[in-house]
């Protein structure tokens, strides 16, 4: 009579707890993740215009009332009518204040392309709020 051998069991780790732990490895680490808030540009913006206003006319500045600086799409700077050109941070430091020892008043304009990235125009706004300048102009072609 042959007798048959008993198979040793094999080691095994014990799967059906492994959901278990996996779905609280996921609530804790979303409950204790802080997630961080970007704040945008703090602009204050004007009132707006009710029925009862008169609306304005039109003004046209000068170049010794305004400075436009407009930002093309490959991050360019054009400066009122100049020839879009690199223009570093500290170039553009040197110029805006080269714009109000002409006026105090100076308001810029800055026209962003709507292709352009979104660091370029921080960067000329950071520039320009760094100089202490209120009379800032924002928009887009």
């Amino acid at each position: 009579m042959k007798i048959g051998r008993k198979r040793k069991a094999k080691a095994e780790i014990p799967t059906s707890s492994m959901s278990d732990i996996a779905f609280l490895l996921i609530v804790f680490f979303m409950a204790t993740t802080k997630f961080d808030v970007k704040e945008g540009i703090r602009i204050v913006l004007p009132q707006a215009a009710t029925e009862g206003t008169e609306q304005t006319q039109s003004l046209t500045l000068t170049e010794n009332e305004m400075t436009r600086l407009q930002i093309t799409e490959d991050g360019k700077l054009a400066i009122n009518k100049e020839a879009p050109r690199e223009i570093e941070s500290g170039e553009l430091d040197m110029l805006i204040q080269q714009k109000l020892k002409l006026n105090q008043q100076m308001i810029f304009k800055v026209i962003t392309d709507r292709e352009a990235k979104y660091n370029d125009m921080i960067r000329v706004v950071d520039r320009l709020k760094a100089a202490n300048i209120e009379k800032i102009s924002l928009s887009t072609n």
